[in-house]
């Protein structure tokens, strides 16, 4: 009974642990990068970083970095999951190294010999770093390879980079949401989603509201009970304004315990604070129907008007959409037209 008592404490605490971790990075390369800084051959494409043989450089030195961070308290694992693919007959003395760089200091942590062939899986095998000794430091991940020649290597793949850890508090900001047009002194309520990702239950503790007009808080809630690691709660802040404007707000977790702050705010929401004054707006579509236009979160080709007829509709602003223009235009106080591709003959 008692080992049975000792391996259920196990299973619970495993499980806290899993459900309280923070992602300190945790980059797959699908989104554009800009913090990263890359030297030589190395670029990004969607899904992986990439270190190519071409064009083909002789007694090269070529690095990638990651951004800056700071190793907590606890810790942790820097997981890098990569493919390094070699030509063999032109390997001589080229090396691929993975360091960790932290004030005047580097101190490598991993490398690979071209020499001795291909390395990891071609879907990608995990690196792992542990960052217990570097625990305070504000570091960097560097990735390198040098040697006599690029034509060693068909490529150095790298699919994910990921260090996570945990703390003993830590609240995240999941999401902001409320509305997105209000007219004036009309209140609207916003609600803010929080996890608790440390390893300690949290309560009684603050949510601010800010507009980016000004980036000062303009309200606040608070949440009135417990939240246990894993679960998560939600913060709801009432605020109304005379000033007719546009913005986008975001909250902000305040608690003096929280033990990582990066996560603290949520994603921005565009709001709209309606004028009393009375317009009639008139969309024209005179984009031809012919989708030339990429939607820039998807991807996907679409017709010109989309975007912007997307704007005004998260704007509560109300418009009479046509697709050919009115011979009268009086009636109305704007017109707006998008015009897409047309065959001139």
């Amino acid at each position: 009974m008692q080992k049975l008592v000792y391996l259920l404490l196990l299973i619970f605490l495993a499980q806290v642990t899993a459900f309280s971790q923070t992602a300190i990075i945790d980059e797959d390369f699908f989104d554009p990068l800009s913090d990263w800084e890359m030297e030589g051959n190395w670029m990004q494409e969607e899904g992986y970083l990439m270190l190519y043989y071409y064009p083909i450089v002789e007694d090269y030195d070529y690095s990638t970095y990651t951004p800056e961070f700071e190793v907590p308290v606890n810790g942790g694992d820097v997981i890098i999951n990569c493919f390094i693919d070699v030509y063999q007959a032109n390997t001589t003395d080229e090396v691929c190294e993975v360091s960790v760089m932290y004030g005047e200091q580097e101190e490598i942590l991993w490398s690979h010999n071209l020499t001795e062939g291909a390395w990891g899986e071609i879907a990608g095998t995990d690196i792992t770093l542990p960052m217990d000794d570097f625990i305070g430091e504000t570091v960097k991940i560097r990735m390198r390879s040098y040697g006599s020649s690029t034509s060693a290597l068909w490529g150095w793949f790298v699919f994910n980079v990921n260090f996570t850890t945990w703390f003993e508090h830590e609240l995240c900001a999941m999401e902001l949401s409320g509305p997105t047009n209000l007219d004036i002194m009309e209140e609207g309520l916003w609600q803010v989603k929080i996890k608790n990702q440390g390893l300690n239950t949290e309560s009684d503790f603050n949510v601010n509201l800010f507009s980016q007009k000004d980036n000062q808080s303009i309200a606040y809630g608070s949440f009135d009970g417990d939240l246990n690691s894993g679960e998560t709660g939600y913060v709801d802040i009432v605020w109304a304004t005379e000033n007719v404007h546009n913005t986008v707000l975001y909250a902000k977790i305040d608690s003096p315990m929280d033990q990582f702050e990066n996560n603290d705010y949520s994603n921005g929401r565009f709001l709209r604070i309606e004028s009393d004054a009375e317009y009639n707006i008139l969309f024209w579509d005179n984009d031809n129907g012919i989708e030339s236009v990429e939607q820039p979160e998807t991807g996907i080709l679409q017709e010109p008007h989309a975007g912007l007829l997307k704007a005004f509709q998260v704007s509560g602003i109300n418009m009479e959409f046509v697709n050919s223009l009115p011979d009268n235009l009086e009636e109305y106080d704007i017109v707006v037209t998008t015009m897409g591709c047309y065959c001139l003959s």
